[in-house]
């Protein structure tokens, strides 16, 4: 008998202290977490409890923040560069006197310079069976006259000293070497501007 009242006296004081933790916990409100990682504060509005009158209203619901991964794709820009023939004349830096339609022979950096004007289909002719493309090489006149093969100045030299595509400095430019003719036995070192002066 005294076994069972110290049971029963047991069972009470556990009912007792868990009533008092009820009331508190009802006054403070209850908190919720809802299956996605919600909290809910609940607050009771009667201060006890009775199981079949037991009235709860939601005073809060706060979610939490989920940060995000954003991979920014880095695309590749490819760029071509397509190379189309200029016709600009590559400039010296002779200083010195320039061959002109008054000045008909003059001393420039290379030697002895004259000047002829003549029709130059067979020597274009050559010059692009030797590899000397239109696209890279276009036969122009500029303006002041001279006859040019892309950005060089059209000459004429001694093959021996100066062979067929040379690259030589003369009084108007740098000059290619396309043609040849009698003065290079006289004077090896003599070049002929091909221009289109009368």
């Amino acid at each position: 008998m005294k076994h069972l009242n110290r049971k029963i006296k047991g069972a009470l004081l556990i009912l007792a202290v868990c009533l008092i933790a009820f009331v508190g916990f009802s006054k403070a409100g209850i908190l919720f977490s809802a299956g996605g990682g919600d909290v809910i504060t609940v607050s009771t509005t009667k201060k006890t409890f009775e199981p079949n009158n037991y009235i709860a209203s939601v005073s809060s619901i706060s979610t939490p923040t989920k940060q995000e991964t954003s991979v920014e794709e880095s695309t590749t820009t490819k760029i071509v560069t397509t190379t189309v023939a200029t016709t600009t004349n590559l400039k010296s830096n002779w200083a010195g006197v320039v061959l002109s339609k008054s000045k008909g022979a003059i001393i420039g950096p290379s030697g002895k310079e004259t000047y002829y004007n003549l029709n130059m289909t067979n020597v274009i002719k050559i010059m692009r069976r030797a590899g000397y493309s239109e696209e890279e090489y276009p036969y122009w006149i500029r303006e002041d006259g001279v006859k040019m093969l892309g950005n060089y100045v059209m000459v004429a030299a001694n093959f021996e000293i100066r062979p067929r595509g040379t690259i030589i400095e003369s009084s108007l430019g740098y000059a290619i070497v396309c043609d040849t003719g009698g003065f290079a036995k006289s004077n090896p070192t003599q070049i002929d501007v091909a221009v289109s002066w009368r």
